[in-house]
C-alpha cells in the first residue's frame, strides 16, 4: 500500500483490525473525512527583558530582576490576577547561549517582595555573566485579593506578613534562612558565649 487511494479502498474491519483507532482515523481521512476545527486559544505573551550594560552578576543581577517583576506587575495584561509560574531566563555572555529557569510558586502571587524572595535563590544557578535578563509569565493565577478591614490593627498585620516572608525564605533558602541573635550570657568572657543564633519565629 503506497497511495491514499489504495488505503481507501481496504475495508474498514480490517484497517481496524491492524491499526486500531489511529487506521480507522487515516481511513476517514482518505476518504476526504474531517473533523470539526479545534482551533488553540491564543496565549498571552506577558514578558519583559532588560539588557545589562555589562555582564552583570550577584548584586547587579538581583536589582535588573526586581525590577523585571515591577515591570511585570504593572503591565495592563495582568489585569489584576496573581502570578502562579514564571519563566526567568538570560542571554549569557561567556557560553554565548541562553538559560532558563521555570519557577512555580508555592502560592500564587502578587507580592514583589514574595516574589523576588522566590526568583533571587535561581540566579545562583546561572552558569555564566549575563548580558540580558528575561521574566515571563507561565501562567496566571485568580485575581489577587488583598483587602484588610479598615480598622485592622497594624502591629498585627505587619507580624502576619513577616510570619509569611519568613515562610517563604526557608522555603527558598532551607531551615536556617530566618535567624535572630539571642543574648544568653552578656557578661561572659567569652564572646561566643554571650549570644546564640536562634530560629526567628
Amino acid at each position: 500500500m503506497g497511495t491514499l487511494g489504495e488505503l481507501q479502498a481496504l475495508p474498514p474491519a480490517a484497517v481496524a483490525d491492524r491499526f486500531g483507532a489511529a487506521g480507522l482515523h487515516a481511513l476517514e481521512l482518505a476518504s476526504g473525512g474531517d473533523g470539526a476545527l479545534r482551533p488553540r486559544p491564543p496565549s498571552e505573551q506577558v514578558r519583559e527583558s532588560l539588557e545589562l550594560p555589562e555582564a552583570a552578576s550577584g548584586i547587579q543581577l538581583e536589582r535588573a530582576l526586581g525590577l523585571l517583576i515591577d515591570r511585570l506587575l504593572s503591565r495592563r495584561e495582568r489585569r489584576g490576577r496573581t502570578l502562579r509560574s514564571v519563566v526567568l531566563s538570560a542571554v549569557l555572555v561567556e557560553l554565548g547561549g541562553t538559560w532558563r529557569e521555570q519557577v512555580s510558586f508555592r502560592e500564587a502571587l502578587a507580592d514583589p517582595e514574595r516574589m523576588r524572595l522566590a526568583l533571587v535563590p535561581r540566579l545562583a544557578q546561572m552558569p555564566a555573566p549575563a548580558e540580558e535578563l528575561r521574566l515571563a509569565v507561565e501562567r496566571f493565577g485568580p485575581p489577587a485579593v488583598d483587602q484588610r478591614a479598615l480598622l485592622s490593627d497594624p502591629a498585627a498585620a505587619r507580624a502576619t506578613r513577616l510570619r509569611e516572608a519568613i515562610r517563604q525564605a526557608r522555603a527558598a533558602a532551607g531551615p536556617d534562612a530566618a535567624l535572630r541573635v539571642l543574648t544568653v550570657d552578656p557578661d561572659s568572657r567569652f564572646p561566643e558565649r554571650r549570644s546564640v543564633l536562634a530560629p526567628f519565629e
